[in-house]
């Protein structure tokens, strides 16, 4: 493979940066042309547009390394649960909010120990709010650009409000992991519309309409069914984990391209993820007792989707349901 000299005063070092997080045998057999491509677009373009260009390339490479392309089955169950993550996302933080707002046993929701802290917990619990509604937005209106920015944005929000518990609420590191654990919907749920590859999400379809406010109903319901991380439920590991471990296991249907209740587990698993680790902590005892636990069903998890991989290759590769 060659590199050539790219026109103008534009400094290739921003497309081999660019390059190397291709795999290497696709770079090796196609870097010549993904040279000459990013030469013709950058000719004459400025250094903020040739970095934009440089920085695009790399992160086709970054999918092509992690498997999440138009065309893999991540990629597709991501973009098929996006609008899912979307919706479920925006309907906890709207029940949460209006729970903390009318309820006298949620008020604690908006309130901090001390006046300092007011100012950062008001903005966490008024982001949390109102910031996945802007995602819905963009979803509903097909602005998926706009939708991923709004994603980086709930993520951004989520990891305010877990950042602001641990200052908050220090030294308390029970209360701190309580508080992260509420915010990892936000930074998961961020985190996994932007992943989704923008070209499977061109235009709103009916189906992805629909799917939004249905999911956002499905949020409150983990809300509710969380008991609104109330201290009540802690100690009730097994409800913990059958929140944890059923959306789990339901990703499996992927295995055999069954996309549909993947993507449905996809989206309620950033939901119930963070508050029943935190749960199953409470219960055994700490990390280290916890361990074995995960350990165990991440390999039940991995026997489990080896076998849907060999029944569905002995059944021609299974039929998809998206």
């Amino acid at each position: 493979m060659t590199t050539q000299a790219f026109p103008g005063a534009v400094d290739p070092m921003a497309f081999r940066a660019a390059l190397r997080l291709y795999p290497t045998r696709y770079r090796r057999e196609r870097g010549d042309e993904l040279s000459a491509v990013f030469a013709d677009t950058t000719d004459g373009a400025g250094r903020l547009a040739t970095v934009r260009e440089a920085f695009d390339l790399g992160s086709y490479g970054l999918r092509m390394r992690t498997g999440l392309t138009s065309t893999s089955v991540a990629g597709r169950l991501l973009a098929l649960a996006a609008p899912l993550i979307a919706g479920a996302v925006a309907g906890l933080g709207l029940t949460r909010g209006v729970y903390g707002a009318v309820s006298p046993a949620g008020a604690y929701l908006w309130q901090a120990p001390d006046r300092l802290a007011q100012v950062p917990s008001f903005l966490w619990n008024v982001g949390q709010v109102f910031v996945p509604l802007l995602l819905v937005a963009a979803v509903l209106a097909g602005r998926w650009r706009l939708a991923r920015f709004a994603a980086l944005a709930v993520a951004s929000v989520g990891l305010w409000g877990a950042v602001w518990a641990s200052v908050a609420f220090d030294p308390g590191i029970w209360i701190s992991l309580l508080e992260i654990a509420e915010a990892a919907p936000m930074v998961l749920a961020g985190l996994l519309f932007a992943l989704a590859p923008q070209e499977l999400l061109e235009r709103p379809t009916w189906r992805d309409r629909a799917a939004v406010p249905a999911a956002a109903a499905g949020g409150g319901l983990v809300l509710w069914a969380e008991d609104f991380y109330s201290s009540f439920v802690l100690m009730d590991g097994a409800a913990a984990a059958v929140l944890l471990l059923v959306p789990l296991f339901a990703l499996l249907f992927a295995a055999r391209e069954r996309l549909v209740p993947a993507a449905v587990a996809l989206a309620v698993l950033p939901l119930t993820a963070g508050f029943s680790l935190f749960r199953l902590w409470q219960v055994v005892g700490g990390a280290w007792n916890l361990l074995p636990m995960a350990g165990a069903a991440l390999l039940v998890l991995l026997a489990a989707g080896r076998l849907l991989r060999r029944r569905g290759a002995g059944a021609g590769g299974g039929r998809s349901l998206a």
